[in-house]
């Protein structure tokens, strides 16, 4: 194919309310969408690194999009492999930017091959894909609502007393995942998890920090709550780090954190060869992100049901992002992602 253009556009998207974790509080999120156009067809993706969390800065990330721009001579002709390969060099040590890449470029070409970008991908996709629902979610309960609840706290019993509140704001229906972004010690987790026994927990996600290996497979020995890696698994390494400490029983993947569609999928199939769980989680980022998410949920054929739908914090978003029915959502067969125009 031959590239029209090439064009990479910054963004802001702003919350509703300040957004608080354990480790910060923020207003707004900004990224860049990076546009790739061919006979009139755009193809996007979503560069949104986050501070604490990645590798990269956001101006970091804008210069490694440049760099793939000014690599392409827009007069010849260039194979998906080429483009694939361009992406993987210019986001060398910046996840962000060869995700953000590599959406663009699938989404271009399935949508000048006329299919959806999961189909693009795996034409046996699932037709639909489970999210889970967050605190401020306004959605009738049903029967097994995941609902995600962040721990910002370090006060144990206020704690505990959020977690009583969400479960009967969602009725006794909800089971919860407790994300804790890395925030504890063994100690004060291994008591936590005493504290809520008996009460209706999906699993504990992140709770100690990011290179405590052994400390998170002593406290797999001290709860029968399942345990989930985050921030500790951004690459094939980690991932087998983690597993041969046996320091958890689900896996949350990041894309934007991760990087390469490939490297997903790889880290998917051992993960699955291990027998544990795994989902897609949000980095906060555009709809332009979400979309792809919900489409990568779909064509790895995830049946957990994956954090994507964080579009609910914003106040506005650059595109629109479905509205999920009793925990899912249906996917259409529109090519690409969906979209074909942006408010930027």
């Amino acid at each position: 194919m031959i590239l029209d253009s090439i064009k990479t556009s910054p963004y802001e998207l702003t919350f509703k309310k300040q957004y608080s974790n354990s480790k910060f509080s923020i207003s707004c999120r900004q990224g860049f969408i990076i546009s790739l156009s061919s006979n009139g067809i755009n193809g996007y993706g979503d560069c949104c690194p986050l501070d604490q969390f990645s590798e990269e800065s956001y101006e970091q990330s804008g210069y490694g999009l440049e760099g793939f721009k000014l690599s392409i001579d827009k007069t010849k002709e260039i194979d998906f492999e080429e483009l694939m390969h361009l992406a993987e060099a210019h986001g060398e040590s910046q996840p962000s930017v060869q995700f953000a890449i590599e959406v663009a470029i699938f989404d271009l070409c399935s949508k000048l091959k006329g299919i959806p970008f999961n189909k693009f991908i795996n034409n046996n996709s699932d037709p639909f894909v489970k999210i889970n629902y967050y605190q401020d979610s306004q959605v009738e309960p049903f029967k097994d609502i995941v609902v995600k609840l962040k721990i910002v706290s370090s006060n144990l019993f206020d704690e505990i007393e959020r977690v009583d509140r969400v479960l009967d704001q969602f009725k006794g229906m909800a089971k919860l995942r407790l994300d804790f972004n890395g925030s504890m010690d063994l100690t004060k987790a291994i008591r936590f998890c005493k504290m809520l026994d008996g009460k209706s927990i999906d699993y504990l996600e992140q709770p100690l920090s990011k290179n405590s290996f052994e400390d998170m497979y002593e406290l797999t020995l001290h709860t029968d709550i399942p345990i989930a890696a985050d921030e500790m698994v951004t690459d094939i390494d980690s991932l087998n780090k983690a597993l041969d400490y046996q320091c958890a029983d689900v896996f949350i993947l990041k894309p934007m954190l991760i990087g390469g569609i490939d490297r997903c999928r790889e880290m998917i199939k051992i993960i699955t060869s291990e027998a544990k769980r795994y989902n897609i989680s949000s980095l906060l980022e555009s709809n332009i992100g979400r979309l792809s998410y919900l489409h990568l949920a779909s064509a790895f054929n995830i049946s957990e049901e994956s954090g994507i739908a964080t579009n609910i914090f914003f106040n506005d978003d650059i595109c629109d992002f479905p509205t999920p029915v009793n925990g899912i959502i249906k996917l259409d067969n529109d090519s690409g992602i969906g979209i074909n125009e942006i408010n930027l």
